[in-house]
């Protein structure tokens, strides 16, 4: 299955949600693809992959680009974490990374066709994978629509503050006006994830009300608490598993979001 995670605004964490979603499925045996359609590379780093090092390397600018089926293997490599004692975890992990230079491919935008680009590049490709979460830059202009040709549900990630809420909100319904222009009709929001959740802060308690009352029951539980120990794995570019008790409760919590995205997955199959 093929989910792609937005927001229109920038900062709601849709990266850090799809890494430590990714590192949890593996942790129960999936195979998981992670691709980066946003020019900052923020996922890419996450991964491993520093800005020197993507210049000379098939990244999504090319994948785009070239606009051939299949072309997307080209560019597809592995997770870099280091986790001694369970290197099976990260094997399964692989990614599509980007660079800077992705932001090129906005000009192709009015070619007929250009939104098909990168699902004719994952054709027959991500066949070996459990699920393929696409990294969407925090707008809704051509990478976006991009990823979400591609994908057969959408994941909305948000910070409880009411700039993110509208995000998310742009996002359903850019989805539900334009899905049969991206030549997806059944195009869907699957769920929505809060992150960075402060229970200290009374305004994150009073936006997740808001955000039940706008989404429902898409809203996946438990929301990712706001950690230092969580920043501090993001700031490293490493994973969770391997680094104490501080991220043992982290864990627990993507890994009952890994059970949502599962539930959805059986429910596509």
């Amino acid at each position: 299955m093929r989910v792609a995670v937005a927001n229109n605004k920038g900062g709601a964490g849709k990266t850090t949600v799809i890494a430590y979603l990714a590192e949890a499925l593996a942790a129960r045996g999936r195979r998981v693809l992670a691709i980066d359609m946003d020019p900052q590379a923020n996922l890419s780093r996450r991964f491993g992959y520093g800005e020197a090092e993507l210049v000379d390397m098939v990244t999504t600018a090319e994948v785009v680009a070239a606009n051939t089926p299949g072309c997307a293997a080209q560019g597809i490599v592995g997770c870099r974490w280091s986790l001694p004692g369970n290197a099976e975890l990260v094997e399964r992990i692989d990614l599509l990374p980007a660079r800077y230079d992705l932001e090129a491919r906005v000009s192709e935008a009015g070619t007929l066709g250009a939104h098909e680009r990168l699902e004719r590049a994952l054709n027959g490709v991500d066949e070996d994978y459990d699920i393929v979460l696409i990294d969407c830059p925090p707008a809704l202009g051509h990478l976006t629509q991009l990823g979400l040709a591609a994908a057969e549900s959408v994941l909305l990630v948000l910070r409880p503050e009411y700039d993110h809420l509208q995000g998310a909100i742009r996002v359903r319904d850019f989805i539900q006006t334009y899905r049969r222009h991206l030549g997806r009709p059944h195009l869907h929001v699957a769920g929505v994830i809060i992150n960075e959740h402060d229970r200290r802060r009374g305004l994150h308690h009073w936006h997740t009300d808001s955000v039940t009352d706008t989404f429902g029951t898409l809203l996946w539980s438990p929301p990712v608490p706001s950690r230092a120990a969580l920043a501090e794995a993001i700031d490293a570019a490493a994973p969770l598993h391997g680094r104490g008790a501080a991220t043992r409760p982290l864990i627990t919590v993507f890994a009952a979001l890994a059970d949502h995205l599962e539930a959805q997955a059986h429910a596509a199959a």
